[in-house]
């Protein structure tokens, strides 16, 4: 019963914080647009509200599919009609992951009564809806994230170098956003994660120290990868639009060779697809199978991505707006910018060895799968 309450109550505060991020970053886009426009930034202005007006279209389509699908319609009892009611304007209005995450922290609720209450049966029914309604929503959550927030932080990264002046307090608030849109993501990757190993009936219940390691592994990762594409695009948007494109093409076909051969799924390929936008930036569990040479394949391809990016912009960079910093090679921000790259990564691979030696001890597979289920109950 205890070790229940405290998962339900650790599933709320992430649900909590996921919300939150989400309209931070709501708010984020609004003042980057309202301050662009007041700067007569025009262009920048338009792709702000392209970058939010994009990934809304794009969620809102996919909830509106799953909710006439009924993805999870199967297990889901009847909600109250101010649930369906919400989740329409929230769709009307580009903001599903609003919508959903309301309706995890109802079941999460149901959850709860159920729990204090001893009624087994209830408690299977509410835990099994909350799991299929935070699959939906997260998998939204992700979408949103790497198509909005991700390049949100490499604009931030851009403005910082090239609009800003060195000292100044703007400068300040535009990496104080830039680490904001970095924690938001890495939330929303942690909360994919952690929902994703939720679902497989053989692995352990993911406490909280473990979703604090998976949260530091996706920060630190995601830093060194945004980083290294945030400091190249300062240099050539098109240059770094072409290696983002061909990692996404490689990272497709890699995704999509157990696919075909199995067997064609139309929509399975667009999920793949969509999925790929993701593995652009970090890598995230997409099946059951084992990923050691996996994490081995994708962090080699993207050190070698991220290195070039770095010496790219280590020969190449130049500073020309920020009078304080001389353009010469030996100034220290380049050095800074390169060993932050180079620390963050390997911070993000050991922990990534920490976290999986400690969720793989060796009497594991001597568990049984009603005990891993019973657990998370």
């Amino acid at each position: 019963m205890e070790s229940g309450s405290r998962l339900v109550l650790l599933d709320f505060l992430l649900v909590i914080i996921s919300l939150s991020t989400h309209l931070v970053d709501l708010l984020v886009n609004c003042y980057t647009v309202y301050k662009q426009f007041y700067m007569r930034n025009y262009t920048v202005m338009a792709l702000t509200a392209l970058l939010a007006f994009i990934p809304g279209f794009i969620t809102s389509i996919l909830s509106c599919f799953w909710l006439t699908k009924g993805s999870s319609q199967s297990v889901k009892p009847k909600l109250p009609t101010i649930f369906h009611v919400f989740r329409i304007l929230s769709i009307v209005f580009l903001n599903s992951p609003i919508s959903g995450y309301i309706n995890v922290l109802y079941y999460l609720l149901k959850r709860y009564r159920a729990l204090l209450k001893g009624e087994l049966e209830a408690l299977q029914r509410s835990w099994e809806v909350m799991a299929a309604c935070m699959t939906e929503v997260t998998l939204l959550r992700l979408f949103f994230a790497f198509l909005n927030t991700s390049p949100q932080f490499i604009l931030q990264l851009y403005l910082v170098q090239v609009e800003t002046k060195a000292n100044s307090s703007e400068g300040w608030i535009e990496i104080a956003l830039a680490v904001n849109s970095l924690i938001s993501v890495s939330i929303a990757v942690t909360t994919y994660d952690r929902t994703f190993l939720q679902n497989q009936p053989d692995k352990e219940a993911i406490r909280f120290r473990a979703t604090a390691i998976l949260f530091l592994i996706h920060f630190f990762s995601l830093s060194s990868r945004l980083l290294a594409i945030g400091l190249f695009t300062s240099l050539s948007i098109e240059y770094a639009a072409l290696l983002l494109g061909i990692h996404w093409t490689v990272m497709v076909a890699w995704l999509m060779l157990p696919v075909l051969k199995s067997s064609f799924h139309i929509e399975k390929i667009l999920s793949i697809m969509a999925l790929g936008l993701a593995f652009i930036f970090v890598f995230i569990k997409s099946d059951g199978s084992r990923t050691r040479r996996k994490y081995a394949f994708y962090y080699t391809i993207s050190l070698v991505g991220n290195t070039s990016m770095m010496v790219m912009w280590l020969k190449h960079g130049s500073y020309p707006s920020l009078s304080d910093i001389p353009n010469v090679m030996g100034s220290w921000i380049y050095y800074l910018g390169l060993s932050c790259h180079y620390v963050f990564f390997l911070t993000g691979i050991a922990l990534l060895a920490l976290y999986h030696a400690g969720r793989l001890p060796e009497h594991e597979g001597a568990v049984s799968m009603d005990i891993r289920l019973n657990e998370r109950l």
